[in-house]
């Protein structure tokens, strides 16, 4: 990340104390003392009684950075690399304003300018961070390589690498890692990337020995994320998920992980405490439909619906179970359409079947059913025959669905309907019979009769 424009400024602000005017003194005495409106104020007043004063230019445009007003502060630096072309503060001060703002086109032009003006490490790694947002990744290795000189800081290395490797360019950044590791060992960032692209590579067995070798190196809670990347290539990932965890408690990640472990071996319950402090440390989607899953699972509809809610598009087909559960079943099948998953159009086959659109639930259903044989969708689509009163069409799907599935107690209630309506009554009763045996409450209802 590139360093906040502000912290320079009391360098900067301070180059004119020596001969600045009353009105100067005092506007920086506001912009120190932390009085932010008061001092873009005084700067203003400075700059009505003389325009080219270079320091009320960067006193304004920092006061209003500071109340984050950036649409002002950008016009104030952008005043000031008009007034003041060739000076690098002005268009390195821009470039973190429309960063903030995200307009990264605009600030990497802003930093570039910079950059040729002062070739600092500051100006070079807003450039980068600036052309990464812009998704231009190999502008923003390239960037950085133009800067390398001797004397750039780990963080600067550490930044190549990293763009290095978000451009596609995984080897080259490997020697950039192994000379920033050799400096400086217990840089947990790079021990991390480097087993990422080892292990990207299919060197496997190396990364997870890069890794060792980083974690004898690195202290505290920055182990945290390379136990978290070894887990991601181990075989036994929870011990380590839980090593990581325990360090440091806002590695979301490791939660998360944990906590879809917990929903794999069909434990929702103990999966939630994860998965909620994973959420609260970062609601990212794959976090909210995870959750959403978790209370699905324990018929908590409301919070299923809520979090299927928040993870977007993917917790779709979740958001329409959990409304079905809650009752809202228009709602439901309208949340079905576009998703094509054979769970998705299961349910909403079943649903236009419930709705009364016997019709659309078979053009539904047949193709799944064709397609997968599932039981399920046969009793479900012999329901939508049974509706439209093709009980010839229906027994044969039944049987066939009954072979498959010779327990399944909604297929031989279903089969005793079809065949009342093709007026076989004493067969009837005997499927009738074994649906009741099965625990079906309607067959037990129709006997009584």
């Amino acid at each position: 990340m590139t360093k906040p424009f502000c912290k320079a400024l009391p360098l900067l602000l301070g180059l004119g104390l020596a001969w600045a005017q009353p009105s100067l003194e005092q506007a920086e005495a506001l912009f120190k003392a932390g009085d932010y409106a008061q001092a873009a104020l005084a700067y203003e007043g400075v700059l009505a009684q003389d325009y080219g004063r270079f320091e009320a230019h960067l006193g304004l445009g920092a006061a209003l950075f500071r109340l984050g007003r950036l649409d002002e502060a950008r016009f104030a630096f952008d005043q000031m690399v008009r007034v003041f072309p060739d000076r690098y503060e002005g268009h390195f001060n821009l470039g973190q304003v429309y960063l903030r703002l995200g307009k990264p086109q605009e600030a990497a032009e802003a930093f570039a300018r910079a950059a040729e003006l002062r070739p600092t490490e500051e100006a070079y790694l807003g450039l980068s961070t600036a052309l990464l947002q812009a998704g231009q990744a190999k502008e923003a290795a390239e960037a950085l390589k133009k800067g390398l000189t001797p004397e750039r800081s780990l963080a600067y290395r550490l930044a190549l690498a990293k763009a290095l490797y978000a451009s596609g360019a995984r080897a080259e950044a490997v020697p950039v890692l192994y000379a920033l590791l050799n400096q400086e060992a217990r840089v947990a960032e790079a021990w991390e990337l480097l087993a990422r692209i080892l292990a990207e590579e299919g060197l496997k067995a190396r990364a997870l020995r890069e890794l060792d070798r980083g974690l004898q190196a690195v202290e505290g809670k920055d182990r945290a994320r390379l136990l978290l990347r070894k887990a991601l290539l181990s075989e036994r990932p929870e011990p380590l998920l839980r090593e990581a965890y325990a360090l440091d408690p806002s590695l979301w990640e490791a939660a998360y992980l944990l906590g879809q472990s917990r929903l794999q071996a069909g434990d929702p319950k103990g999966a939630l405490g994860f998965l909620v402090a994973a959420y609260r440390v970062s609601p990212e989607p794959q976090v909210a439909l995870a959750l959403a899953s978790a209370y699905l699972e324990l018929k908590d509809h409301r919070n299923a619906y809520r979090y299927a809610d928040e993870a977007g598009p993917p917790g779709a087909f979740l958001k329409a179970q959990a409304a079905y559960a809650l009752g809202r079943k228009a709602e439901a099948l309208a949340l079905l359409e576009g998703v094509s998953a054979p769970e998705a159009q299961a349910l909403r086959g079943a649903l236009l079947l419930e709705l009364g659109r016997a019709e659309e639930a078979v053009a539904v259903l047949r193709p799944l059913y064709e397609a997968r044989r599932e039981p399920q969708v046969g009793v479900n689509l012999a329901a939508a025959l049974l509706a439209l009163r093709r009980f010839g069409e229906a027994e044969l799907l039944l049987r066939e669905v009954l072979a498959r599935a010779p327990r399944l107690a909604a297929a031989w209630y279903n089969l005793g309907v079809a065949l009342q309506g093709l007026a076989r009554e004493a067969e009837a009763e005997r499927a009738l019979r074994q649906a009741a045996a099965l625990g079906s409450l309607e067959a037990q209802k129709l006997l009584r009769r």
